[in-house]
């Protein structure tokens, strides 16, 4: 059963958190996050 989708409301701040499994880096530089 799917979760239910999240409320996109206009102008509203989200709050993301990206981590690598086993905690390791995502994002080797700041190149790599565009």
């Amino acid at each position: 059963m799917p979760r239910q989708a999240r409320i996109d409301a206009p102008g509203a701040l989200h709050h993301v958190i990206v981590r690598g499994i086993a905690r390791r880096c995502v994002f080797n530089d700041d190149a790599d996050r565009d």
